[in-house]
């Protein structure tokens, strides 16, 4: 009962100095830049200006040595935070392009600290959010369907029919249904996306009982963006599926475990325990 207690001790503690980093961090972003140039022709408004804006520059200094600390405490306590969270989970991230290699690597190192059963690392090419690619991509996705998969009529987009079929092959049925589908079917879907050159991997993808998308930078509103949300979204419908990326206010996606700041330690502890509780909760 101790051990209990000091566990979820940790936790708590671990998940405040998140809390704190985030809002240190949003501190950092959304803090206001003040002109310290305009020119009024009043040399009072000046001076005033001049002095606000060594005060904003003191005020982000004081945010970043903040949030830089709580960063080094939570990435010391982070493996004993995550600890257990997803034992005996299969769980293949999907990494985007734009990924930063530090943010997957310290994700899967966190999946791992977890309990989780490495079930392989797919990339998502920078052709797969290409404009350009999209009808290729759908015209792909339609030939490989795999037996028993359905795509939406509602919902035609690349993204959408992409993550509705990688949902059928990479998504374990659980231990009573057995994988979605066939091993063939999944090397099919794969190996063919993968000569096409809008994804990539290395050894054996094995069925998993949760994803986690890695992302980059916003992208905005742009082509791909669209894309990557659609196909997140159509994955959350076969499975738990979290989008991790660095913004430090994400855009929420319904369905989908969104998750800021993965370049910081409290966003890549927050996507291996948003994992967990979308494993728990499906």
């Amino acid at each position: 009962m101790a051990r209990t207690r000091g566990r979820v001790g940790l936790i708590v503690a671990g998940l405040c100095w998140g809390s704190a980093l985030g809002l240190a961090l949003g501190a950092l972003v959304l803090a206001p830049a003040i002109p310290g140039s305009v020119d009024l022709g009043i040399s009072d408004s000046k001076a005033g200006t001049s002095d606000d804006a060594q005060r904003d520059g003191s005020d982000r200094a004081a945010a970043q040595i903040e949030a830089d600390a709580a960063n080094t405490l939570l990435a010391q306590e982070s493996a004993t935070i995550v600890s257990g969270a997803l034992q005996d989970v299969p769980v293949t991230i999907v990494r985007t392009a734009a990924a930063d290699d530090e943010d997957v690597g310290a994700v899967r190192w966190l999946l791992n600290a977890a309990g989780a059963a490495d079930s392989g690392t797919i990339t998502l090419t920078e052709r797969f959010t290409d404009q350009a690619s999209a009808d290729e991509l759908s015209s792909i996705v339609a030939n490989t369907l795999p037996a028993g998969a359905q795509l939406s009529v509602q919902e035609r987009s690349p993204g959408t029919h992409a993550g509705e079929s990688l949902a059928a092959v990479l998504f374990s049925g659980g231990a009573a249904e057995g994988p979605q589908a066939q091993d063939e079917e999944r090397a099919l879907v794969l190996e063919t996306l993968r000569s096409a050159q809008f994804i990539d991997y290395d050894g054996a993808i094995a069925p998993a009982g949760a994803l986690v998308i890695v992302d980059g930078p916003s992208r905005g509103g742009d082509f791909g963006a669209n894309v990557l949300g659609d196909f997140a979204r159509a994955l959350a419908s076969g499975g738990s599926t979290v989008l991790a990326n660095q913004d430090v206010d994400p855009e929420p996606l319904v369905g989908v475990s969104v998750v800021g700041g993965v370049d910081r330690e409290a966003g890549r502890i927050q996507s291996v325990l948003a994992a967990a509780r979308a494993k728990s909760a499906g």
